[in-house]
């Protein structure tokens, strides 16, 4: 496992497994970038989780596991290539958060608190029964903590159907900024004065915000599970208390 070194702002860096996860464990979406059997870039939102799982392979290391439909693009080239036994298909996958909105005194001063995590590695077919009901759990988990426990089982003609990816790991990093924009410097005499009455500098920040939950009508008389409640109340007030957090942390530089 080998970083992705950041050329510029290296000090908004680092290259650990545990920076990457929290990550992708804090997003509900990946953007998956590969290259298709046309040879056209390709980019697709996905659920992606990062975990260590044993599916009866060589590998102990974590890697990055994607599912979806046997026919979808990404599915039929990794099975194309696993078996013609040929080069693995490569990707790119990237999970995002937006914490603010970073204002400066100039236009080129603009720009977002964030962080951001990046994977590239080969993609092979997980064809492990266990592997794929344990990816099937926490994709569930992953989208409201405990929710698989609260369910019907799952029937084995779904587990079938769910084609499930692993993405090796050859290279990660994480980026990310916080804290106040930096102020623009001017040159009064070049660049002319400043706007009269000065402007105004800041973060505002962002974060996800779960809403109450809505009834399908689907199950009439079942309750909105207190659980579920406590998640929706939790997760939106640990994304804002880390959003307002970083607005005024010391990373003052663009």
């Amino acid at each position: 496992m080998q970083p992705a070194t950041l050329r510029r702002h290296t000090e908004r860096a680092k290259y650990d497994i545990d920076s990457v996860s929290a990550v992708f464990d804090q997003s509900f979406f990946a953007h998956i970038a590969f290259v298709d059997r046309d040879g056209l870039p390709q980019c697709i939102p996905m659920i992606a989780l990062l975990r260590n799982i044993d599916e009866d392979t060589e590998s102990t290391d974590a890697a990055v596991y994607l599912h979806g439909h046997p026919q979808s693009a990404l599915m039929q080239l990794v099975k194309k290539s696993d078996d013609e036994k040929s080069e693995p298909i490569k990707v790119s996958v990237t999970a995002t958060k937006v914490d603010g909105l970073a204002l400066s005194s100039a236009p080129n001063g603009h720009t977002f608190n964030y962080r951001s995590a990046t994977v590239h590695g080969p993609c092979h077919r997980v064809l492990s029964r266990p592997a794929k009901l344990r990816i099937m759990h926490d994709v569930t988990n992953h989208i409201v903590p405990n929710r698989y426990e609260m369910l019907n089982p799952i029937a084995s003609l779904q587990v079938s159907l769910v084609f499930v990816i692993r993405v090796e790991i050859d290279t990660l990093s994480f980026k990310f900024r916080e804290g106040p924009p930096g102020i623009q410097p001017r040159n009064a005499k070049k660049d002319g004065p400043g706007r009269e009455g000065g402007v105004w500098t800041g973060v505002v920040p962002l974060w996800e915000q779960l809403g109450e939950p809505v009834e399908s009508g689907l199950t009439p008389g079942v309750a909105v599970p207190e659980g579920l409640r406590g998640f929706v109340e939790g997760r939106s007030r640990g994304q804002r208390d880390f959003a307002v957090g970083v607005a005024s942390r010391n990373d003052s530089k663009v």
